[in-house]
């Protein structure tokens, strides 16, 4: 396996959709303007990780997982 081949699966592990943060947002009627403002991003910046496009620093996980009051694996790692 080539270091290409271990990127890709790393990615196609790593960076997927993040559907219960959007749940979550869309549950308490948060646009994505307001919670990339909460953890000082641009929006379309927040709207590209949250569509798994680029995966969120550790701060930024714990940040939206007091916003939501859920714990940082449920947001992000349990499927």
């Amino acid at each position: 396996m080539t270091a290409t081949d271990k990127k890709k699966m790393l990615k196609e592990k790593y960076l997927k959709p993040k559907t219960k943060l959007r749940k979550l947002r869309l549950s308490e009627e948060f646009t994505t303007e307001y919670v990339a403002s909460l953890i000082g991003l641009q929006r379309r910046q927040y709207e590209q990780k949250e569509q798994g496009k680029y995966p969120f620093n550790d701060y930024e996980m714990e940040i939206l997982a007091k916003t939501f009051d859920v714990s940082v694996e449920d947001i992000f790692f349990n499927h």
